[in-house]
């Protein structure tokens, strides 16, 4: 087991900077929860959120989204393949979805050396005059290398509130010019 630098306090005791631990005894989970009042329906929320094959259009960080299978009788994805990017950092990861139309979108990667844990859940909650909904985005993980962890913690809560606010925009848009209509012809058009 490496350890970092420990200076010693008046007592003896060793206070430690960083502490580069194995796996196994990585820090537990970071776990970050938002949520928002929209003023739009619960299936246009749903359609934009489980709608993973258009990710990479307006999801910052994500460079590529597939949805690699679908359930039979619903058409609602059940697994995906997602490459994320930043700088000269690149990651694909697979994920298992679960889609409850229009209640909720699980997704837990799995095959993945950067992660230990990454899930993240959408919960939609209708108000009662359907017109608002609420949505709630839980995001939990943890990466494979404690470190990470470590540096993660200073950033984390920003990405996720940057990764909300880019499905909050998606849906404004969706909602404006409709769910067929692309981003870039949108745009043309006005």
């Amino acid at each position: 087991m490496i350890q970092s630098i420990a200076p010693r306090n008046l007592r003896g005791s060793r206070r430690y900077i960083f502490t580069l631990l194995p796996k196994d005894s990585a820090p537990s989970a970071q776990t970050y929860s938002l949520s928002r009042n929209l003023p739009y329906s619960p299936s246009l929320v749903y359609s934009v959120i489980s709608d993973v094959d258009s990710y990479c259009k307006f999801v910052p960080y994500c460079v590529n989204s597939t949805v690699i299978h679908r359930d039979s009788r619903t058409n609602q994805p059940t697994k995906a393949t997602l490459r994320v990017g930043w700088k000269a950092f690149e990651e694909s990861f697979e994920s298992q979805l679960k889609c409850e139309e229009p209640y909720s979108v699980v997704a837990q990667s799995y095959k993945h050396s950067l992660f230990k844990l990454l899930y993240t859940r959408w919960r939609i909650i209708p108000h009662a005059d359907q017109s608002w909904t609420r949505v709630v985005m839980d995001l939990k993980f943890a990466f494979a290398n404690p470190l990470y962890n470590t540096v993660s913690a200073t950033f984390a809560p920003t990405v996720t509130k940057t990764m909300i606010e880019a499905f909050e925009q998606r849906i404004a848009e969706m909602h404006k010019y409709g769910p067929n209509e692309e981003k870039a012809e949108m745009e043309t058009s006005s």
